[in-house]
């Protein structure tokens, strides 16, 4: 995989030395920190619990002055292209720590549709949130939108009449638009906080269509202690208004 480039401002910087014809077929995966942050949290799971390897990232022009450091991984990138060969299956996963650029989201799309075409991606899985107040029936875990002619008919209904916004739209746009089958994976989740019971839920859809166990002990973990802080802050809040109650009632009766 050489040095890759459009006339976007953006660029493909290599980490590792790798063949174009060694990613030719591969399953591309990403999301953004939309709703639940589901996206994001889906694809960081299944590159670092998969045991993929980092082999480049995508240098916008707009490049998010943040970082941090991951003892696992070393020092990341904003976004981070992932690669790895998993019973039988290539698997190429972009993990956008980062947000792109309001200025450039058009122009970062527009890149991830090419690129993924010129690789000879066989098709891609896009993952993001959706609002629970689409559920017409309390059993539904996700809603699914097909892209071009994929042959995968998921165990879901589809989200049609809906908008989809913000840069996974984007990104469907111009991977329909270069091409790419695929689909768009969509899970109930909560919009403010992170979700990993969404983020479960999209993990085991994955799993599905791509054939390959993909464990979920740790997301299971964290949505243990989100749900145990909730129930305390639930509590607390509950105990406290009781407390201001109590404290109105004598002043209540004497007007």
């Amino acid at each position: 995989m050489g040095s890759y480039e459009m006339n976007l401002g953006i660029r493909l910087f290599r980490l590792k030395s790798i063949d174009r014809e060694e990613l030719e077929g591969s399953i591309f995966i990403t999301g953004y920190q939309g709703f639940g942050m589901v996206g994001y949290l889906t694809s960081k799971h299944i590159s670092l619990q998969l045991g993929l390897e980092r082999i480049a990232f995508i240098r916008t022009r707009y490049f998010p002055e943040a970082t941090l450091y991951d003892p696992k991984i070393g020092i990341l990138y904003p976004f981070e292209l992932y690669y790895g060969r998993v019973d039988g299956k290539k698997l190429l996963v972009l993990v956008n720590h980062g947000i792109p650029h309001v200025k450039e989201r058009t122009n970062y799309a527009e890149f991830i549709g090419k690129l993924v075409s010129d690789l000879g991606v066989s098709e891609t899985i896009l993952v993001g949130g959706l609002d629970p107040a689409v559920k017409e029936r309390e059993d539904e875990e996700y809603r699914w939108i097909p892209i071009g002619n994929t042959r995968h008919k998921l165990n879901a209904p589809i989200l049609d009449g809906k908008h989809v916004i913000g840069p996974l739209a984007l990104t469907m746009m111009f991977i329909n638009a270069y091409g790419i089958p695929g689909v768009a994976i969509f899970s109930y989740a909560e919009l403010y906080r992170p979700d990993p019971k969404a983020t479960i839920v999209a993990v085991k859809t994955i799993s599905k269509i791509l054939g390959v166990s993909i464990p979920v002990d740790e997301l299971e973990k964290e949505a243990s202690v989100i749900e145990e802080a909730e129930e305390k802050s639930k509590e607390f809040l509950s105990r406290l208004t009781g407390e201001v109650r109590s404290e109105k009632t004598p002043h209540e009766m004497y007007m």
